[in-house]
């Protein structure tokens, strides 16, 4: 049987860039219904060398500006569309000196893979909810293509291909974060490291970061009543921290006999860094572990033997793939690592392992990022 840990390997060059979706975001919904970013500059006729000076990007705004004044103007002259008709001066508005550098940013800076984060309001239950949506850009920039929407102010604007990954709920992010998503400009930076990780933790469900790995388990279905289910649970994925402080030392475990004592041995040695656990009902597993690979073990333990497969299918090897990062080769160790464990836990213990996942899934939707593969 065949898993998809579909984990993210950030790279030391991706950015991340809040992209604002117009005055009073009026331009949301055409963000989020058509998976594209854009800022208001109707009319915007961009080539790459225009991308890339300064002087050539002034002139081109000032054209786009002639072009909008004409398209609200009943009865004027069409403006020229030649390029150097227009001045290279440096603005003296300070709304055009922002703009400026947004389009360079978006157009120019922000590459394809990049995160964008755009503040919005999305309706649940009837209700609009103030979210940041959060999207990975998946191609390089066209300026040949345009997007024209319902207002004049998105009409014939340049824009960039986002595939959207999550949306949030503005109150669950942290002050700081809040900060640097909520200022002006139209678009700007907002660093991937350390400091900012919660980024990736909103963006990814299972990502490896800076030698680090994160990884999300939920019960969506958990309710109070089902306490016994979650604590057997947590168990199991003590156990599978446990197994990986063992393996990835390279020391074969032996044959485990008792899953519990296995775990309270071995819990200690393991490279945790955080496991964040919320179950208001429903809730979450976030493991984060301070090697690429603890996280993405323990989500693929989950899925393993949540899988439905018999002890003796599991115990004839599994498969390992990352569609999301298909270069990494953290796949191809998670593979030998699992089959390892597998063929170290007993008959019994495995079938009762798989028994309690099983039970687990069916009663608190105890399931993770890693996907069984048909």
């Amino acid at each position: 049987m065949k898993f998809d840990i579909a984990a993210k390997l950030v790279s030391p060059s991706q950015r991340a860039w809040v992209v604002h979706a117009g005055r009073a975001r009026v331009n949301y919904r055409d963000f989020s219904d058509n998976g594209i970013v854009f800022l208001e500059s109707p009319y915007l006729r961009l080539e790459n060398h225009i991308v890339r000076s300064k002087s050539n990007l002034r002139r081109a705004i000032r054209r786009a500006v002639a072009w909008r004044k004409h398209a609200e103007t009943t009865g004027s002259f069409a403006p020229s569309e030649i390029l150097s008709d227009y001045d290279a001066d440096t603005f003296k508005e300070t709304d055009l000196q922002s703009l400026s550098g947004s389009i360079n940013r978006l157009y120019g800076l922000a590459k394809k893979g990049d995160l964008v984060i755009v503040p919005g309001r999305d309706f649940s239950e009837g209700i609009a909810q103030p979210v940041i949506r959060l999207g990975e850009i998946v191609s390089d920039f066209n300026p040949s293509e345009t997007y024209s929407g319902s207002k004049l102010s998105s009409q014939q604007v340049p824009f960039r291909k986002v595939r959207w990954l999550n949306v949030v709920p503005r109150k669950s992010i942290t002050f700081e974060l809040e900060k640097r998503i909520g200022k002006p400009p139209a678009v700007r930076e907002v660093k991937i490291d350390r400091d900012n990780e919660e980024l990736l933790k909103y963006a990814y469900d299972s990502y490896i970061f800076e030698g680090n790995s994160s990884s999300f388990v939920t019960a969506d279905k958990y309710d109070a009543r089902d306490f016994v289910v979650l604590n057997q649970s947590s168990e199991l994925i003590a156990f599978l921290v446990s197994a990986h402080a063992v393996i990835s030392k390279g020391i074969e475990p032996g044959t485990i006999s008792d899953i519990r004592a296995f775990t309270e041995q071995h819990f200690q040695e393991a490279p945790i860094e955080n496991i964040e656990v919320d179950f208001a009902s429903p809730g979450h597993w976030r493991i984060v572990g301070a090697t690429v690979s603890l996280a993405a073990f323990v989500s693929l333990g989950v899925a393993v033997f949540t899988s439905g497969e018999s002890s003796a299918s599991l115990k004839g090897g599994i498969e390992v793939m990352n569609s999301v990062s298909p270069e990494d080769g953290t796949a191809k160790d998670l593979q030998e690592s699992m089959n390892i464990l597998l063929d170290s836990v007993g008959k019994l213990p495995l079938e009762q392992a798989t028994d309690t996942a099983r039970k687990a899934k069916s009663v608190i939707g105890l399931q993770s990022s890693t996907k069984p593969v048909n």
